[in-house]
């Protein structure tokens, strides 16, 4: 037990300073480009924060645990907006520039397409050919924003160092997120958790620690952009990258409760966190209103969890 716990401690540890890393060398390397914070939440960290989650994607088929995958997908997602979204909204009351409408469309549309999906409690080709369609897009709408950023601007600093820092900081996510995982999973297994119930909570909560890990520490060092790009990139990529690799390379059955238990608490997330991002899209946000929102996300969340473990009984 106690090196379980040290072990943890040591992995949240290192994923915290591999954040860092992370969004210290993706902002500079922004600035030389001239790129904004908000395209680099939406590349670089995005992809990046969402790697764990392929991972286990990919683990899973291999496995034949191809409901642990969608289970982390829903429940990654549902802790992106419910809990990360939920502490930036303490920050995003500081957002200077209006937001931009156009990457929240893949956003919608990969969602829309993951419940339609879902209901069939399988996922076709023809379905993952529909998500490969919007990753696409998406990666459209990414080459047009980028072309419309401000000219280069190179810096006194040394573009190959920021981008070995970058890769560290990755690699110190990945595996501080991964040992996070596995020695969360062990302790939950012990205690006779679902295999489902698992992948909506520890393992979704686990790959999305360096979602978190980067929000906090883009919200400390004012890369509020960032945060917003982040949770957007991160929750679309779950989608159009995770789901065709279960599509195309299985045909298993996801367990009904997916769909008839956490449909329902995805909806409402989503739909809440696209009404959000039309008002920064036209407004900066009060600050009143976003710390409001912010304990409303995150209680939430708690709540969702404690459905989960059949405390209470909400969904």
């Amino acid at each position: 037990m106690f090196l379980n716990i040290s072990v943890l401690l040591i992995s949240i540890a290192t994923l915290v300073f591999g954040a860092e890393r992370f969004v210290d060398a993706s902002s500079r390397i922004a600035k030389n480009f001239g790129i904004s914070d908000l395209f680099v939440g939406l590349t670089i960290v995005a992809l990046g924060t969402s790697t764990p989650e392929i991972f286990v994607a990919i683990s899973s088929v291999v496995n034949s645990a191809e409901a642990v995958a969608i289970g982390t997908i829903v429940g990654s997602n549902i802790t992106n907006i419910a809990l990360i979204f939920g502490v930036s909204c303490f920050a995003v009351s500081q957002i200077k520039k209006r937001f931009s409408l156009e990457s929240l469309i893949p956003f919608l549309l990969s969602f829309l397409l993951f419940l339609f999906a879902l209901k069939d409690l399988r996922f076709s080709l023809m379905e993952s050919l529909g998500f490969i369609s919007i990753l696409l897009y998406f990666l459209i709408i990414l080459l047009k924003e980028r072309s419309e950023a401000t000219q280069v601007v190179l810096e006194n600093s040394n573009i190959l160092k920021d981008f070995i820092i970058l890769l560290m900081g990755l690699v110190l996510l990945v595996v501080g997120s991964n040992f996070t995982v596995i020695y969360a999973e062990k302790f939950a297994l012990s205690i006779g958790i679902s295999e489902v119930i698992v992948s909506l909570t520890i393992l979704a909560l686990g790959t999305s620690l360096p979602e978190l890990a980067a929000t906090v520490s883009a919200i400390l060092k004012g890369k509020n952009q960032m945060v917003i790009g982040n949770i957007l990139g991160s929750n679309i990529l779950n989608l159009v990258i995770i789901v065709p690799i279960i599509g195309i390379f299985s045909s298993a059955i996801m367990p009904i409760e997916l769909w008839e238990r956490d449909s329902s608490p995805l909806i409402i997330l989503t739909v809440a966190f696209a009404f959000i991002m039309l008002f920064l899209s036209r407004a900066q946000m009060p600050k009143y209103l976003g710390a409001i929102l912010g304990l409303g996300f995150i209680s939430f969340y708690i709540m969702y969890v404690l459905n989960l473990s059949n405390l209470i009984s909400v969904f």
